[in-house]
């Protein structure tokens, strides 16, 4: 792996899952902030998605972490459009 996709990686996956909690903190937490929750989670998302295409384009276990990491994304990103229960 390219040591600048290795920093692209840890970069996307660092910065995109601080957003996500962050998003839903905004979510759930805050009352009236739901729709920016949404957004910002999205945006973590992507940036998780980025990194985990990095961590795929290299080789050996860290290609199976960054497949492994997107279908994570993916999991999450459909229970985050899922109507609560509450």
């Amino acid at each position: 792996m390219l040591p600048e996709k290795k920093t692209n990686a840890n970069l996307g996956v660092g910065l995109g899952l601080v957003l996500q909690i962050a998003g839903n903190v905004l979510q759930n937490r805050v009352d009236g902030m739901g729709m920016v929750g949404l957004i910002v989670i999205l945006i973590g998302s992507g940036f998780f998605i980025w990194g985990c295409v990095n961590y795929a384009q290299g080789k050996g276990y860290s290609g199976a972490l960054g497949l492994l990491g997107l279908l994570s994304c993916l999991g999450l990103l459909i229970l985050v459009f899922f109507p609560d229960k509450r």
